[in-house]
């Protein structure tokens, strides 16, 4: 969440990144606790990221409630904690009535629709997860360094009523400010930015001080990273401690593809970015029905130096504009990562047949944080996990618990 640079860059560097132009390549409130007891409103660090809002808010400011509409679900339970910390509170997120039985709420934002779908009444077949939970495209907008610029605007940033992803540099002063504590409790992912911010970290010494900082401090676990200044050299660190490490390349990141997620792309804005940049960023994963994340260190007008400012009001007016699609996805790091990686844990998974009843089978990434869900279709059928059937909601859809490993469709 933090980076200074010892440079005065901070944290992403520009490894390959375009700042001269737009390019169009490519948290959460807890209101109950988790299995484990997180504090509330940990995204990244706690089990869940119930921050993760939906576009369908409809362009308004939103409140100050960036969890208020999704998160993971505590009750989901398993998981595997990639520092031994406390799994995340769920946030409380809508679902949509319909038939099956009372499992718990996935705490994932509401579906864009009308909710009227009709519960599929076909043969038992066609079963498929939803890219990005049903939404058209998803967005994660992430701040490194811990900047002052960051500091200051931190109320009107969470008046937006979305969630975002912190990098903590734990090795900064600026890193002891309260505003992380609140951002934390607001329902905003805190991640892990290193204690020393170098370019190398041998034996991951620099990661785990940073890891068990966050863990003291906030009483969480942090379930993804950045790397300082995307160097490769965190790329084996972060594959046996979290389930995400940011680089800086920038590309889109697409259901079921080859990104990889050790070094997962991300679009860095120039120096004093338009909102019409930004916001072309954006349109580009909509219309390719991809994941674009953002890498932003800070903003004009302040002495923090950091890196590539952008102007306040801009961004603010690009966020606003994203929010209005009503069919984006906005949530933190790790509950679209889980989301995408869990899709993909599926995809790559087995199936039984047992008289007329199919069972999916799949295996979790290590590090993959508790009570996550995804969306699922089928043509028709009945959905179980542990012997309850799901429950059916009408924007289209059900909701499979990733950590029981094996749903079952019986005609």
């Amino acid at each position: 969440m933090l980076l200074l640079g010892t440079l005065h860059v901070s944290g992403c560097g520009d490894d390959g990144e375009d700042t001269t132009s737009g390019g169009t390549t490519g948290g959460q409130q807890t209101t109950s606790s988790s299995s484990s007891g997180g504090t509330p409103g940990s995204s990244s660090s706690s089990g869940g990221d119930p921050g993760a809002t939906s576009a369908s808010a409809g362009g308004g400011d939103g409140g100050s409630n960036p969890a208020g509409t999704g998160g993971a679900d505590p009750a989901g339970g398993g998981g595997s904690d990639p520092a031994g910390g406390t799994g995340g509170t769920g946030g409380a997120g809508t679902g949509g009535s319909g038939d099956g039985g009372e499992a718990p709420e996935s705490g994932l934002p509401p579906g864009p629709g009308a909710g009227n779908v009709p519960k599929p009444g076909g043969a038992a077949g066609g079963f498929k997860v939803i890219d990005w939970a049903g939404f058209a495209g998803a967005v994660t907008y992430s701040f490194d360094d811990s900047n002052q610029t960051q500091i200051q605007n931190y109320d009107a940033m969470n008046a937006l009523g979305v969630p975002f992803t912190f990098y903590v540099w734990t090795g900064k002063s600026e890193a002891n400010n309260a505003v992380w504590q609140k951002a934390q409790m607001d329902g905003h992912e805190i991640g892990n930015h290193t204690s020393s911010h170098a370019m190398d970290d041998p034996g991951g010494s620099a990661t785990d001080s940073a890891q068990q900082w966050i863990k003291q401090k906030f009483g969480i676990t942090a379930y993804t990273m950045a790397a300082p200044y995307g160097a490769n050299g965190y790329t084996s660190i972060a594959q046996s401690r979290f389930l995400i490490n940011r680089g800086v390349s920038n590309a889109l990141i697409g259901p079921n593809d080859n990104s990889n997620a050790f070094q997962l792309p991300t679009y860095i804005p120039p120096t004093n970015a338009s909102k019409a940049q930004m916001d072309s960023e954006v349109a580009s994963a909509r219309s390719g029905k991809k994941w674009r994340t953002f890498c932003i260190h800070g903003f004009t007008g302040g002495n923090d130096s950091a890196y590539q400012p952008i102007p306040f009001q801009a961004w603010v007016d690009h966020v606003k504009a994203v929010k209005a699609y009503g069919d984006v996805w906005i949530g933190t790091m790790e509950t679209i990562g889980a989301y995408w990686r869990g899709q993909k844990a599926i995809t790559d998974g087995t199936n039984t047949k047992n008289g007329n009843d199919t069972t999916y089978n799949w295996t979790l990434p290590q590090n993959f944080p508790p009570g996550k869900y995804v969306r699922v279709t089928v043509t028709g059928g009945t959905l179980k996990q542990n012997g309850t059937a799901l429950k059916w909601h009408p924007q289209g859809y059900y909701e499979v618990a990733l950590d029981a490993k094996s749903v079952t469709l019986s005609p």
